[in-house]
């Protein structure tokens, strides 16, 4: 059975939303009747006569896999030697359960790896009993000298949630952590890091609450919630999805006393052809990516790549050197369009190594995808036999000749003019009733050949990969 991420909208105590595998969710409600031997939902297993427990049984599974933790010190260094078969909600049998994870060599290395990625200091959390209890310990020694452990409980604030939250990331299928003002228990490269842990760890859905632009900076979140108090109406009401146009952004910063201008703390800056290499761009950063980046669309990207561009580079780099405490690294991305091999060289020189080029003349010459393009016209004008990807691919074909890069022979839809080429097929395929937007559906198309057929963008995988290099 292929497994399926499936989000159900179940308000369970705080309101979170419940995240399920539907291959999980399908062994946990299904057995096998020894009697009968007929397939039943466990819940009405041996009833007589059978009732309907799905919806307890469902509860009952959110309360066991979701989270909370709140911005407070935890005492939970110290448990009871008593036998717990999941963490607790309040984390109190954390040193039961981390004891357990002993007899699982290759998850509690994974444990052990992601604490000190998220607390470089720490080199080791130890587990023993003291009498009847469990005690966990901090080694900040390279050493792990027993007697330079210093216990849970007495280390200081944060360490408790952080050990408890990257227990259930690593050993839990799919759970719902809620987190409650991070930045108030951890510094802000702790907290930094733990987000860049948790956005790798995507089987689990992620609730978080914050006042600071930085969380909001580092999650990328896909809803952004904006609670503001009404005094007309005395309650509270929620903007839902108040990240998604720039002015709903500046609204949700400005409530927290923030600008656009303080989520510009990144390790990279990379300046880009313009606005769709803006939005589609950080859909290539992989997981394992360590760094914050920000990609920012250039004005004038022609005036970098001219015989006297040597001024306008350091300008760009002393310009994002100057709006940050630690000077990020600066890096270009150009189109190749029809420059000449001496003309890249010439511009990769004069930016001292930090411009790069595209293998073919613009992103839209990686979008000619008959498929995903299919797909989408397909969604905003419906289908017919005008847009079926054997359509869009012999348009594409018999076309691509008209579009030429000025200095550029045309040999294939891969050196065209891949943007006014779309911009003439959906005018032709939907008769004038759709146009290409390059941000809107050059995202979407992205989105969909990442999803469907990774392996088309490997020419430009290859070049973001260069971009985020050191």
């Amino acid at each position: 059975m292929a497994r399926r991420r499936q989000a159900c909208d179940c308000h369970v105590g705080w309101g979170s939303y419940g995240l399920f595998d539907t291959d999980d969710i399908w062994s946990m409600l299904v057995g096998v009747d020894d009697e009968t031997g007929k397939f039943q939902l466990r819940q009405t297993l041996r009833r007589s006569p059978p009732e309907d427990g799905l919806p307890a049984f469902i509860a009952d599974s959110l309360r066991r896999t979701t989270f909370v933790f709140n911005a407070e010190r935890y005492s939970i260094g110290r448990s009871p030697m008593q036998a717990h078969d999941r963490l607790l909600p309040d984390a109190s049998n954390l040193p039961y359960m981390l004891l357990r994870l002993n007899k699982d060599y290759a998850r509690m290395e994974q444990f052990q790896a992601l604490v000190s990625e998220v607390l470089p200091a720490i080199k080791r959390v130890a587990v023993s009993t003291v009498g009847n209890e469990i005690e966990i310990s901090i080694h900040s020694h390279g050493s792990y000298r027993e007697d330079l452990a210093v216990p849970l409980n007495e280390s200081g604030t944060g360490l408790a949630q952080v050990l408890a939250i990257l227990y259930v990331v690593v050993t839990y299928p799919a759970a719902q952590i809620i987190i409650d003002e991070p930045n108030s228990f951890l510094h802000p490269g702790a907290t930094r890091r733990l987000l860049g842990v948790l956005r790798r760890f995507d089987q689990h859905q992620y609730l978080l609450t914050t006042h600071t632009a930085d969380v909001i900076a580092a999650t990328q979140p896909e809803k952004l919630l904006l609670l503001r108090w009404d005094e007309q109406e005395s309650q509270t009401v929620i903007v839902s999805n108040s990240g998604a146009t720039i002015e709903h952004l500046r609204s949700s910063l400005s409530e927290i006393g923030a600008t656009l201008s303080d989520v510009f703390g990144f390790d990279l800056v990379v300046f880009v052809e313009g606005p769709t290499e803006r939005e589609c761009f950080p859909l290539f950063i992989p997981p394992e990516n360590r760094s914050a980046v920000n990609f920012v669309a250039m004005k004038e990207p022609s005036g970098l790549t001219s015989k006297k561009s040597g001024g306008l580079f350091d300008i760009y780099s002393r310009g994002v050197a100057g709006s940050a405490l630690l000077p990020p690294r600066t890096k270009f991305s150009f189109d190749r369009d029809g420059r000449t091999a001496t003309e890249i060289a010439d511009t990769v020189r004069t930016s001292k190594g930090s411009a790069f080029f595209l293998d073919r003349p613009m992103y839209e010459s990686y979008l000619l995808h008959p498929t995903a393009l299919s797909t989408l016209l397909q969604r905003l004008d419906g289908a017919s036999d005008a847009n079926t990807p054997a359509a869009v691919e012999q348009w594409l074909s018999e076309n691509h000749e008209s579009f030429a890069v000025k200095g550029l022979p045309v040999t294939s839809t891969e050196n065209c003019d891949a943007a006014r080429l779309l911009d003439a097929m959906f005018k032709a395929l939907t008769e004038a009733r759709y146009e290409y937007n390059k941000i809107e559906h050059g995202k979407e198309i992205s989105e969909w050949i990442l999803a469907n057929d990774a392996a088309w963008f490997v020419e430009l995988q290859a070049h973001i990969a260069n971009l985020l290099k050191p």
